[in-house]
């Protein structure tokens, strides 16, 4: 599902249409790949190294590497393409900010990536700069192949290009892939909306189709034979508490806020149990390499007994106050399927405890410049998408305040955290990253600047015939066709 036709199909340039986004999935590798973890591993790599500064990262490539045409993958393709990704014509906004200060050189089959400063998640950048066949091409030949849908450059995916259109995309098996794929044909269909997608899903002319949120799930679940398969994102969504707001300020009052909602019961009601996943620290159930959230112990009973030992009782109309606060606030969110129905559920549950909560729909374009961001709210919901890396620091830095990050609680610095969070930002070193993330976890569960509620999850709806095969249980949309090789038809 397209808001606009691709017009091309090269992923640096039309990043922003999820079609591009699924297609170049099919058409392209990267250097490297997250695995069944979420934890980076080689692709077109067959090794790669970080030296102890974590400043350069040293990549060789697998031998005997071929494009669709025949030509050899070398490493003059990752240095153009990495070239290509930082320049003006390239639309990966992430991507070229995720590069920014990054130099590269390629001798042979061994490429150098260095870094101005460590940044432990420069491995999982390079799982989504998908490597294309750029090396020695002039820039004009260079930017006819990448804008011209009709010519479209040589692939190292499982599939090559054999036509396109305005309405679809019609695919066939690259036959210089690693591992040719059995289905030796795969359409892929354009549609503007999703109601045209459901449309074409109930009368039988596509097999499958990508259900982002939970009410598409429901509605592509209605047809007769339908079945899904549920990945888990790297995103994750929260409830921050805006420290500066009256009541809000107290840490206690915080504490039993969160832990009188039941994140199980969000997941189980308003996610209709299929959205999302319970997760209780600030870190997405997508990446579980780093260890898993702590389970829940959502009691509301247990809130409410501490607000009243602190002197937070139940006044007019129910709401607790203490002297002239009361605790009636406003949550905000953004008008995202399924956010408002989430922050509903929230304050249905928060009124149980003697907490008013008055929900806000915002509009998605107004909610981070024009509410977030200025400090505009008293809790707040929103989902992020940190990228496939455990590197928080964006949002819970003291100096990741707005315009350079996203920690919009306005608490106090915590020296800790971010001597935590730099570690888990920095460190090559896979375990020092995982104790450093069990101490942001901690720190930030002391001081609770946000109540963390589930990771996202999305599915794929299929309806016979369709492949047997495994499908990714972790990663983003275009993640679903990681084994597609591997699929057998019915």
């Amino acid at each position: 599902m397209v808001s606009e036709r691709p017009m091309s199909l090269d992923p640096l340039i039309d990043s922003a249409d999820p079609a591009v986004a699924d297609v170049g999935h099919l058409l392209y590798r990267s250097l490297l790949k997250l695995d069944s973890t979420g934890y980076p591993r080689p692709d077109l790599a067959a090794t790669f190294t970080v030296s102890p500064s974590g400043q350069v990262y040293t990549v060789s490539l697998k031998p005997d590497l071929e494009w669709s045409n025949g030509r050899p993958i070398t490493a003059a393709d990752v240095v153009a393409t990495t070239k290509f990704a930082l320049s003006p014509q390239a639309s990966d906004a992430t991507l070229s900010v995720a590069l920014r200060g990054v130099t590269v050189a390629g001798d042979g089959s061994i490429i150098t990536f260095t870094l101005a400063t460590p940044r432990a998640s420069f491995a999982s950048t390079l799982t989504e700069l998908p490597i294309l066949p750029l090396g020695g091409l002039s820039e004009p030949a260079l930017m006819a192949a990448a804008t011209d849908p009709s010519a479209p450059l040589p692939t190292s995916g499982p599939y090559d290009v054999q036509s396109t259109s305005a309405l679809a995309v019609d695919l066939q098996p690259n036959p210089h892939a690693a591992r040719r794929p059995s289905i030796t044909s795969y359409e892929l269909r354009l549609y503007l909306t999703f109601r045209e997608v459901a449309g074409a899903f109930t009368h039988g002319s596509v097999n499958a189709v990508l259900a982002a949120t939970p009410e598409e799930l429901t509605t592509l679940l209605r047809v007769k034979g339908a079945q899904s398969e549920t990945m888990t994102t790297p995103d994750f969504v929260d409830m921050i508490f805006n420290e500066r707001a009256a009541g809000l300020s107290d840490s206690i009052v915080r504490h039993a806020i969160g832990n009188a909602i039941s994140r199980a019961s969000v997941v189980a009601g308003a996610l209709d149990a299929s959205g999302g996943v319970v997760q209780t620290g600030p870190f997405s159930m997508g990446l579980p390499w780093v260890g898993r959230s702590s389970p829940e112990a959502a009691s509301p009973a247990v809130s409410a007994e501490v607000l009243t030992h602190e002197g937070w009782v139940p006044g007019p109309g129910g709401v607790r106050q203490k002297g002239s606060v009361r605790l009636a606030f406003t949550l905000v969110a953004p008008g995202i399927d399924p956010l408002p129905v989430v922050a509903a559920e929230v304050a249905r549950q928060l009124d149980a405890i003697g907490v008013q909560v008055t929900v806000k729909v915002v509009p998605p374009a107004n909610f981070l410049n024009g509410t977030l961001d200025i400090g505009d709210f008293q809790l707040a919901i929103d989902r992020w998408s940190p990228g496939p890396d455990l590197d928080v620091s964006a949002f819970w830095r003291s100096n990741a305040v707005p315009p350079r990050g996203y920690d919009v609680s306005g608490g106090p610095v915590d020296p800790f955290l971010d001597s935590a969070l730099d570690t888990l930002a920095e460190s090559p070193s896979e375990m020092l990253r995982i104790d450093a993330a069990q101490q942001v976890a901690s720190l930030l569960a002391a001081d609770a600047p946000a109540v963390f509620l589930y990771t996202p999850r999305v599915s794929m709806v299929f309806r016979s015939p369709m492949p047997v095969a495994p499908m990714p249980a972790l990663g983003d949309e275009a993640d679903r066709y990681n084994d597609i090789a591997f699929w057998q038809l019915r």
